[in-house]
C-alpha cells in the first residue's frame, strides 16, 4: 500500500502537474528526501500514458515466463511426491516466481526499480541453461532490451530532481 505521500505525489502527477511543481508544492525540511526519491521513481502522467502498449507488451512477457515458470515447478514437486522423494528444500524454486510477481507489481505501477531490476534479472535469467532454449532465448533479451527502452525514456537523466 503506498504511503500517503506517495498518494498524494501520483494524484498530483496525474492531474498534469510536472515534478518540479510537485515538489516546490509539497517538499517540506522533513520529507524533502523522500518526496525526492518518490518523484525520481514515477514517470510524468504524460510519458506513462505515451509508452503504456509497451508496458502491457513487458508484463505480457513476464507473466507468461512466470506463468510457465510455475506450471514446471507444478509439475516437478507433483513427480516428487508422488514418487516419494519430495524435499522442503525444493520450495527455493518458488523463489523466482515469487521476485518476478513483486516485479511485475513494480512494473504495473511504473516504478524506476521494477525497470532496472528486470533488465538486471533478464539478463542474469540467460546464465541458466534451461533459460536457454527456444523460446526463452528471445524472451529474456527482449524483456531486457524493453525494460531498458522503458526505464530510458520514462526517467530521462536530464529531468533527475536533486
Amino acid at each position: 500500500m503506498p504511503a500517503p505521500l506517495e498518494k498524494q505525489v501520483l494524484g498530483m502527477l496525474h492531474s498534469g502537474l510536472s515534478k518540479k511543481k510537485v515538489l516546490d508544492r509539497l517538499a517540506t525540511r522533513d520529507n524533502r528526501s523522500e518526496l525526492l526519491a518518490i518523484l525520481n521513481d514515477l514517470p510524468t502522467e504524460g510519458r506513462r500514458r505515451q509508452h503504456i502498449w509497451i508496458n502491457w507488451m513487458l508484463l505480457v512477457f513476464l507473466f507468461a515466463v512466470t506463468s510457465r515458470k510455475i506450471y514446471q515447478i507444478t509439475v516437478l514437486l507433483t513427480a516428487a511426491v508422488s514418487s516419494g522423494q519430495f524435499s522442503p528444500l525444493m520450495l527455493i524454486n518458488l523463489v523466482v516466481p515469487a521476485i518476478n510477481f513483486y516485479i511485475l507489481r513494480e512494473i504495473v505501477l511504473f516504478h524506476r526499480q521494477g525497470y532496472l531490476f528486470l533488465a538486471v534479472i533478464s539478463l542474469l535469467a540467460l546464465l541458466r541453461p534451461e533459460n536457454r532454449v527456444l523460446p526463452d532465448l528471445y524472451i529474456y533479451p527482449s524483456m531486457a532490451v524493453l525494460a531498458i527502452f522503458l526505464m530510458l525514456r520514462l526517467f530521462p537523466a536530464r529531468e533527475k530532481l536533486t
